[in-house]
């Protein structure tokens, strides 16, 4: 009966239905429920442009399906569609890409599996799920007042988003701040960004099954996170949860044993659950795992069932040796592989051969896996978002010599591709999107750590990086604005007259108390590590609450004001650009949705008087 119905639905189309947001009705059978059609979790958006979008999913078994989309409900069997396949081999979770869309242009969407339609619908009174591309420049031009094709631009962005109990107390495993931004934001903002911390280490038993059982049960519990990315495209980072425990010298080549080497395994989970949301670019690949032999004195790694002259140099990061694959290695300090660590790749050699640095030190059969780039960079209109990765291409830390030079927070490469990319933009604003602080710094104080004393999480206990990078920033004569997370906090810090840095969260996870954050006033001159900075703002919880109590969270949307709407004298809409655009900072309470704070920063800021 259902197919019949379904085909009914998908052969026939009525002007009446073709306005109905709620097609398709329940009571008559359109569809089936969402747990019975063969999805797992999903669909959820991510990567729009002005012409495409992302569609990710996961199905209980492999099996193909569809993507349905169009301009107007019912979707029809005429509508445009695109078909995927899930597999075993990723956990029967994958993205398809929907392309020649429309700019500025809702779609609404559907999924069809085995020829039956599940209800995406977060509740049946909820409109059926859409997304709306960007613009482009030739969305709002006008000849006399907006010849460039400026657009007003509007994203929501938060971090650390623990769904715990154990952590959350009990109180709630589904985050409030995804409702809320769904519930008062979601039609406002083009795009979401959760800045690192998205999952937390529950279920995680050292192998890529333990991982991705991780990513499952958050994305089953946290029916917010769902419902929210169902319409508002993702954007994601990862920081030290999301990977797994605190980890230093993922990057560091020559560094030994020790779990850093947990990287890429947490890194492949990331891959498939969350960073298919993000753009990729010429450094872009992904990682790979196999086992190998190694020589003593030798800078030759062997694998015979690879093929590297499909591996791109420009899309390796660091090459990791006897990294953790197994739950029983997790623990490990006995009994490791003599050649475990942290390696180069010099050059692709041959199929089965690559040139490594440093040489191996004694004869070996391990497990190997290549680390890749997850940092990228994107523009909207007069903005450039650079997003970038703070613990997987990082040295090991000095806690007696922050200052040291010789450590980093980012990797060469990606210093390298950030600093051209800060250069060499046209754009107007500049957003860094770094998981990892770097002004507040997270000093572990709630948990018994020095609260005077930065534990290693970001940029203050990589120092000469950090001042290097900011007299960089400080120099574009454009306003910068730095958005941070892994502390669980919102502030508003100006750095330099030019640099800011914004923290907006956290999410879900329980807040962190001031000493935690260095101590910081609630708003003043501050001194971060030997610099003066201005703290303008900063959720000021309490040093004698039990860290458990702090229940607050908090969520940021950031809107870009380019152009002004104005009615035409003949009619309809003419769009006039601001001389001197103005981005608009602003902190919303996640319980609530009310309106803690903003900020208001123009491009007459950061220009010379």
């Amino acid at each position: 009966m259902f197919r019949t119905l379904l085909l009914l639905v998908l052969t026939t189309t009525s002007s009446l239905c073709a306005q109905d947001t709620q097609w398709p009705d329940p009571i008559a059978n359109d569809v089936l429920p969402y747990a019975t059609a063969g999805l797992s979790h999903g669909p959820l958006l991510g990567a729009i442009t002005d012409t495409s979008v992302k569609v990710w999913l996961r199905t209980r078994v492999a099996t193909g399906f569809e993507v349905l989309y169009g301009e107007q409900l019912p979707l029809t069997e005429a509508s445009a569609k695109v078909a995927g396949e899930t597999s075993d081999t990723r956990d029967n979770a994958v993205a398809v890409t929907l392309q020649e869309l429309k700019p500025n242009t809702r779609y609404y969407y559907a999924v069809r599996i085995n020829g039956e339609l599940p209800d995406l619908r977060p509740e049946v009174s909820d409109a059926w799920p859409y997304f709306k591309t960007l613009p482009n420049e030739t969305s709002f031009v006008d000849d006399r007042n907006n010849p460039n094709g400026l657009f007003n631009v509007t994203f929501a962005i938060g971090h650390c988003a623990s769904q715990d109990p154990d952590v959350s107390g009990g109180m709630y495993t589904s985050t409030p701040a995804y409702d809320m931004i769904r519930k008062h934001q979601a039609d406002e903002a083009m795009f979401a960004i959760v800045n690192g911390d998205v999952i937390y280490e529950e279920r995680r038993n050292g192998t890529l099954n333990g991982i991705r059982e991780n990513y499952k049960l958050y994305f089953s519990r946290g029916r917010s996170f769902s419902s929210l990315f169902r319409q508002t495209p993702a954007l994601f980072t990862f920081d030290d949860h999301d990977v797994g425990w605190d980890i230093h010298g993922c990057g560091q080549i020559g560094l030994g044993e020790g779990r850093h080497l947990i990287r890429d395994l947490g890194l492949r989970g990331y891959e498939e659950y969350l960073s298919w949301a993000n753009y990729r670019g010429e450094q872009s690949g992904r990682v790979q795992f196999g086992e190998c032999h190694v020589s003593n004195g030798s800078d030759v790694l062997f694998d015979p069932d690879a093929d590297f002259t499909q591996l791109n140099p420009a899309t390796v990061s660091t090459i990791h040796l006897g990294n953790y694959t197994r739950g029983e290695n997790l623990a490990r300090r006995s009994g490791a592989p003599k050649n475990a660590g942290v390696y180069g790749l010099t050059k692709v050699i041959d199929a089965n051969r690559l040139q490594i640095t440093p040489p191996a030190k004694t004869d070996e059969t391990l497990s190997y896996s290549i680390g890749t780039h997850h940092y990228y960079d994107w523009k909207v209109s007069n903005c450039h978002f650079f997003a970038l990765d703070t613990r997987g291409e990082r040295s090991n830390r000095n806690p007696r010599d922050r200052t040291d030079p010789s450590l980093f927070i980012l990797g060469p490469e990606q210093e390298e591709w950030f600093v051209e990319g800060v250069q060499n933009t046209d754009a107007d604003f500049i957003f860094v999107i770094s998981p990892d602080p770097w002004v507040i710094y997270h000093t572990a104080a709630h948990v018994g750590g020095d609260d005077k004393d930065d534990k290693g999480d970001g940029f203050p206990s990589f120092l000469h990086q950090r001042e290097r990078l900011l007299e960089l920033l400080d120099s574009v004569e454009k306003p910068v604005l730095i958005f941070t997370g892994d502390v669980h906090a919102s502030a508003s810090v100006k750095i330099t007259d030019n640099v800011y840095e914004m923290m907006c969260g956290p999410l879900g996870s329980t807040g962190h108390p001031l000493g935690t954050l260095g101590n910081p006033p609630t708003g003043g001159k501050w001194k971060s590590m030997g610099r003066d900075v201005e703290v303008r703002w900063v959720t000021g919880f309490p040093n004698n609450l039990p860290y458990q109590k702090i229940r607050n969270t908090y969520y940021g949307v950031v809107q870009v004001n380019n152009i002004l709407k104005v009615a035409s004298p003949s009619g309809g809409y003419q769009y006039v650009a601001y001389d001197e655009p103005q981005v608009v900072i602003r902190w919303h309470d996640g319980y609530t949705g009310d309106l803690a704070y903003a900020e208001s920063i123009t491009t007459l800021d950061a220009k010379e008087e």
